[in-house]
């Protein structure tokens, strides 16, 4: 009897704190569990016990139960809009005015929020949404007539803050040609009569289209002239053929992560007629089916046309070559037959970007000149070489041979046009830290066809080189105009002088004609 009085059950004090009620109860139950289960207590998945479920309770015990909520909350908010000051020269020199006025954005931001007896406890943000960006502020600085006006020799157009401007004959004659304020400047190419302008516009509601851009062309002779538009989207490269009767183009896909596009490596031509009445156009004839050609091929393809208009070169990230125009491409095959003249390691440059080569003609279409990476690496390893030159490839084979070592990838050579002695000279870049084209500035400099007398233009000892090397030759080889600190300089030959042309600090891709 003594033993069965021992082991016995021995009742146990609780207090229990549940739903704004205080409970004291007498129980042989074991666990904070069993307790909460005699008393029909139901806990919700998010709710919680102090001491836990699976204690075990002493002679006496306080047990807790906490009534937790998890609640998702949606708010707005407004997203500031930023101001920007830029140089217009369509404005006299010094009056201000509101280019665009500032619009604030709206974000929705997420939140989940935890609620313990009603009361909030914690606040963690979840998820960000821009619902509407920011429209920035711009106002414009007027810098007209603050320059002096230079003579030129026919037509420069250019692009200066998303819209396309043009200079006849003197750089005091610069007008904009549109003021819409949307070129992305994929396709920007203007006839050698220096009368016709080939450009692209992105879509007016870039964050929610999956069209890249389309295709305009716009009589830049005609004062107030409306662009028109061309049956052609998606562009990543544009031109006209040296008569302005056909374009070549390549096109591409919008995709949601980094560039944003995917080339479909492409390439159309599509005869073109202009009239006072409008533009027609026949239907374009592939010289290259969609296809993957090349490493990073999902980048795109450089192209550029000849002189003569007979031929149309191509640049892969490893290879330098050219196509027939007039060949159509066989029933059995996706391209028209490719002359390959070069063909090097590609460079490996571990972001979201692909270097390719920068391509050129010789005024006579003999010759391709272009920048080369690697061309005597070891092609197992020569991807992460640094070396860079310049070379010039005959169209029939005969000749390939480098002009200029140590340039950087971004050489971007230039051939002139014949001058008045029918010979001709290439501009060219040269980094300043060749180890480090990427980043490096670049120094400008002017060489013969063979690759002799080079001269260095640009920068003399006191300033830095170029960001950016962006040339165009004038017709008559005397000048040339490149890009400098975000406004186009001209350069003449005869002077050794540069002269201002622009005072925007926006303006890029000159473009010189007749």
């Amino acid at each position: 009897m003594i033993l069965l009085a021992a082991c016995a059950p021995t009742s146990k004090r609780v207090t229990l704190l549940v739903d704004g009620e205080r409970r004291v109860l007498d129980t042989y139950a074991i666990t904070v569990q069993d307790v909460l289960r005699e008393q029909n207590i139901v806990l919700g998945d998010d709710d919680k016990t102090d001491p836990p479920p699976f204690a075990e309770i002493g002679r006496s015990a306080t047990i807790t139960v906490t009534r937790v909520q998890i609640k998702t909350e949606t708010t707005r908010q407004p997203i500031p809009f930023t101001r920007q000051l830029v140089r217009d020269e369509t404005y006299p020199q010094g009056q201000i005015r509101v280019a665009q006025l500032g619009v604030n954005g709206t974000v929705a931001i997420t939140y989940t929020v935890t609620f313990e007896e009603g009361k909030e406890t914690t606040r963690r943000e979840t998820a960000r949404q821009i619902v509407a960006q920011p429209q920035d502020e711009i106002l414009a600085i007027g810098t007209q007539g603050s320059l002096a006006s230079v003579p030129i020799s026919g037509t420069i157009a250019y692009i200066a803050n998303g819209n396309a401007w043009v200079m006849r004959h003197t750089s005091g004659e610069k007008r904009p040609l549109t003021t819409t304020g949307d070129l992305d400047g994929r396709a920007f190419s203007l006839s050698s009569d220096g009368r016709y302008l080939l450009f692209s516009r992105a879509p007016a509601d870039a964050m929610h289209s999956t069209a890249l851009n389309s295709l305009w062309l716009l009589d830049a002779l005609v004062l107030g002239e409306s662009p028109r538009q061309l049956p052609v989207r998606d562009v990543l490269f544009a031109q006209f053929a040296p008569d302005a009767r056909t374009i070549a183009y390549s096109t591409g896909e919008w995709t949601p992560g980094a560039p944003g596009w995917k080339a479909r490596n492409d390439l159309w031509v599509m005869p073109i007629a202009i009239t006072d009445s409008g533009v027609t156009t026949q239907p374009p004839r592939p010289l290259w089916k969609p296809s993957v050609p090349a490493p990073y091929s999902w980048w795109g393809t450089q192209f550029a046309w000849s002189p003569d208009g007979r031929a149309i070169a191509y640049a892969f990230a490893n290879e330098i070559g050219w196509i027939e125009v007039s060949r159509a491409v066989p029933s059995d095959s996706e391209h028209a037959p490719r002359q390959t003249l070069k063909t090097f390691a590609p460079f490996r440059a571990r972001e979201d970007w692909v270097w390719l080569p920068q391509i050129a003609w010789s005024p006579d279409s003999r010759f391709i000149i272009g920048t080369v990476h690697a061309p005597l690496g070891n092609p197992h390893v020569a991807t992460d070489d640094p070396t860079f030159e310049v070379w010039a490839l005959a169209r029939d084979g005969s000749v390939r041979v480098a002009l200029a070592q140590q340039t950087g990838m971004w050489a971007s050579p230039v051939w002139s046009p014949m001058d008045a002695r029918g010979e001709s000279r290439i501009a060219f870049g040269v980094a300043l830290a060749p180890s480090n084209s990427e980043r490096s500035r670049y120094a400008l400099r002017v060489m013969d066809r063979d690759g002799g007398n080079q001269t260095q233009i640009f920068p003399p000892a006191h300033e830095n080189g170029l960001v950016v090397v962006q040339i165009a030759w004038s017709p008559n080889a005397r000048q040339l105009v490149a890009t400098r600190a975000g406004d186009l300089w001209l350069y003449d030959f005869a002077a050794a002088h540069w002269s201002q042309l622009t005072a925007n600090g926006a303006s890029s891709l000159p473009r010189w004609g007749k």
